[in-house]
């Protein structure tokens, strides 16, 4: 199970360097740039062999049926996510080799409706996607604790591969220097809500994280990247002039 938890850290780690990484924007290959020939084709099997391992690792402990949804709806909606995400992903990367050769005539109608499926589109429906996907693998491990409690060491170590996962996560989504840009707002209050219900579920069920290790996984993971949303928010504002403190907050308490 830390195997696969791993996997999916490292691979999405891995994915955001890559993405920022001009000699491999700069590299192309059939007219497309490396990185989104990585982003498309490699990292997407990594994600999918430590998901995988995960699930199986799950599936393969006693059912106590605690949680009123059975693995079969879970898994449904799981896989359901997972295909649109990887729609999401195919979608951005045909859109983003589009908008490098269009990029030189931002007026033109072409560029224009090219940037609804890579900008919001695309972004939008991966990103969410995820968060659900590690929000149903939670769910699922609900009816599946492990057998006997897993040692502090071993949750230490779930601990750092979910802050790592965050922060990687985080990266990806709050990469702009404002609150309104990019996507961080909506998700943002995604994440606050799929935290929730979490802890929620754990809460009323009176459950301990010895016995549900990816449950702890996904909890540090959301809390890591809120943590990192609001950490990079304060020293963003701490940093702007006095005139444009004001004009960043109007943007945070806006709807």
């Amino acid at each position: 199970m830390l195997t696969g938890l791993i996997i999916i850290a490292t691979a999405g780690l891995l994915a955001v360097l890559s993405h920022r990484h001009d000699r491999l924007s700069n590299k192309i290959l059939k007219n497309v740039p490396l990185n989104e020939w990585l982003g498309i084709g490699v990292f997407p099997i990594f994600l999918y062999i430590g998901w995988a391992i995960i699930i199986k690792n799950i599936l393969q402990r006693p059912n106590i049926g605690i949680f009123f949804l059975d693995d079969i709806d879970i898994l449904a909606i799981m896989l359901l996510c997972l295909i649109y995400g990887y729609v999401a992903v195919a979608l951005h990367f045909a859109s983003k080799v589009l908008w490098i050769y269009l990029k030189g005539n931002k007026k033109s109608m072409a560029y224009r409706v090219n940037e609804m499926f890579h900008g919001k589109m695309s972004h939008y429906l991966g990103f969410l996607n995820l968060l659900i996907v590690f929000l149903t693998v939670s769910l699922l491990e609900l009816n599946h604790p492990v057998e006997y409690p897993i040692f502090r060491s071993y949750l230490t170590y779930i601990v750092i591969v979910g802050i790592v996962s965050g922060l990687a996560m985080s990266k990806t989504v709050f990469y702009t220097n404002e609150w309104f840009g990019g996507y961080n707002k909506p998700l943002f209050f995604v994440t606050i809500v799929l935290l929730s219900i979490l802890i929620f579920i754990f809460k009323t069920l009176s459950l301990s994280y010895a016995f549900y290790p990816i449950g702890l996984f996904i909890h540090t993971f959301y809390i890591s990247m809120l943590l990192a949303m609001l950490v990079r928010q304060i020293v963003i504002f701490s940093n702007l002039p006095d005139r444009r403190k004001l004009k960043f907050l109007s943007r945070i308490l806006s709807v």
